[in-house]
């Protein structure tokens, strides 16, 4: 792979969440090169958000005040879901994530979720790229009978972190922004 100059280093906003081991091992297996990419389990709030060189002081104050303003809740995975090239665990409650994610985007509207691909971004917590030759459908009934058994699982979303790209394309997790 070839290195990613410092300013095309990317960040993102995500919800990181402790998932059962089975979900792991799908996510291993179908969704090997964003796992080997050091991105963990999570839900994304803002992707893609400031480059990576532009996380100063000021911007990390703004992110911790914004952050300030919501409140930790409880959630579950509760069903298998899917577009046209991912399948996905879908979040509940539903509101609270879209507010969340609508909300952060509205506080940093230089930075639209998904660089603008979307219309209304859902919250999702993505378990398998579709490769090619496989099926979606397919894939959601892999899916179905592997995780159908630990779901729904509860989690608490209590902080957000801030992932960041590194010069060999991994990402690690650069910060953490609490929900109080």
């Amino acid at each position: 792979m070839a290195e990613v100059p410092p300013h095309e280093r990317r960040t993102a906003l995500l919800l990181e969440v402790p998932v059962d081991a089975r979900v792991d091992e799908f996510r291993q297996q179908h969704l090997a090169a964003t796992v080997a990419r050091g991105l963990p389990a999570h839900i994304t709030v803002l992707f893609p958000f400031a480059a990576a060189p532009a996380i100063d002081a000021r911007l990390r104050a703004e992110v911790v005040e914004h952050f300030r303003t919501m409140t930790a809740f409880t959630a579950e995975l509760t069903r298998v879901d899917r577009f046209d090239a991912h399948v996905w665990l879908a979040p509940e409650p539903h509101g609270r994530f879209t507010t969340l994610l609508t909300e952060t985007y509205a506080r940093f509207p230089k930075f639209p979720p998904y660089g603008d691909a979307f219309a209304e971004p859902v919250p999702h917590l993505t378990i398998a790229e579709v490769g090619p030759g496989e099926s979606a459908d397919d894939l959601v009934a892999q899916a179905v009978d592997a995780l159908g058994a630990v779901l729904p699982f509860g989690f608490t979303v209590d902080r957000v972190a801030l992932f960041e790209e590194r010069a060999d394309g991994t990402w690690r997790r650069a910060d953490s922004f609490e929900l109080p």
